[in-house]
């Protein structure tokens, strides 16, 4: 699972995005699971005009059964949507099965400071995933500076995943697992050998998150998910080692 925060117009809430925003989503997905993906496309024309209003915030990127993610984001007062768009084998997302919440961020500071980072990861549209080649083994608070944003062919961004891998023959399969606009992938479960450890959702215009981690030894990929990840440089492997 994972979750993104979207936060919505002034006056939609969560009942509103359920009749008027998913209902489109559902009708297309029907379609897209049969492999008529022409016709699934045709009912976006079906969006309410508030939708284009609608602003991506980041969330806590993808993460494993019996895994715990941590990542801290800033957020603007107003009404969000949590929710999680992970394929069942069916293919249909898990937000057509209720993995959705509405929450309110009030005006009232939290009185939380940022984060310091131990470590920062860069990711841009131009120069992909930048971050080094090892580190040694243990807990670290991670920052994830989003140069830039783009949208692409599944209609959202880009964002950071971490993932333990068994070994490097298992990039291709998780570079096809994380092409979204495949709609046979993203489905659970996700390919055997590859744990996810969260990361940062989607963020928008040179924006900052977090995420803590705890690093044992092994093999690690950050990705993002997006279609032909690889080939867009939006990968980094790296090593952690013993101290």
């Amino acid at each position: 699972h994972f979750f993104i925060f979207e936060k919505l117009p002034d006056s939609v809430g969560i009942e509103k995005y359920q009749k008027e925003f998913l209902s489109p989503f559902k009708k297309a997905y029907n379609y897209f699971t049969e492999g008529d993906i022409e016709t699934g496309n045709k009912q976006f024309k079906d969006l309410p005009a508030w939708s284009a209003k609608m602003e991506i915030c980041g969330g806590v990127a993808l993460t494993s059964p019996k895994k715990t993610s941590e990542t801290t984001l800033f957020l603007e007062p107003g009404t969000y949507i949590m929710e999680c768009y992970v394929r069942m084998p069916n293919g249909m997302p898990h937000i057509f099965y209720g993995m959705l919440k509405e929450f309110t961020v009030s005006m009232e500071d939290n009185g939380y400071k940022e984060p310091t980072a131990d470590q920062e990861i860069s990711i841009s549209s131009q120069s992909g995933i930048t971050f080094k080649d090892s580190l040694a083994e243990g807990n670290y608070t991670f920052s994830v500076n989003f140069i830039d944003q783009k949208i692409y062919e599944h209609m959202l961004g880009h964002d950071i995943n971490l993932v333990k891998i068994e070994d490097e023959t298992q990039l291709d399969a998780l570079n096809n697992w994380v092409n979204l606009s495949d709609y046979t992938a993203f489905k659970t479960p996700a390919p055997e050998g590859l744990t996810f450890l969260g990361g940062v959702e989607d963020l928008f215009g040179d924006q900052k998150g977090y995420f803590n981690v705890t690093l044992k030894k092994g093999h690690y990929v950050l990705i993002s998910e997006i279609p032909n990840a690889v080939e867009r440089k939006m990968f980094k492997r790296f090593e952690v080692t013993s101290n």
